[in-house]
């Protein structure tokens, strides 16, 4: 049983390492459009650390999409962070479901 936990944890740990975080960044660029269908693409003033390896795109930090209820509710709070400039604390997923090359947004904190 023991071996089996300890195998568990080893193959768990990569996922739970490797999500991004950065705890004091502004949003500098907000991306929507119809070419993006329901994805918002966010860029950071500071890039978070700890990204997954699916996270290779240099211009944009987070993507979530805006259409959901939890998406709509993102949205209004992104687009008042960069309105005001007030600092943020974003989160990634670790996947990159919504874009093969932009990590998932798990959350976003304005300070």
């Amino acid at each position: 049983m023991k071996k089996i936990l300890s195998i568990l944890s080893f193959l768990l740990l990569p996922a739970i390492v490797n999500a991004s975080d950065i705890s004091t960044t502004k949003i500098t660029q907000v991306l929507v459009g119809p070419s993006y269908g329901n994805k918002v693409f966010l860029t950071l003033s500071v890039k978070p650390t700890g990204l997954p390896s699916c996270q290779i795109n240099t211009r944009y930090n987070y993507v979530f999409d805006g259409t959901t209820e939890s998406g709509k509710m993102t949205l209004s709070v992104v687009l008042a962070a960069y309105a005001t400039q007030n600092d943020v604390w974003l989160a990634g997923k670790n996947t990159c479901s919504f874009n093969s090359t932009v990590e998932d947004l798990k959350h976003i904190v304005v300070k």
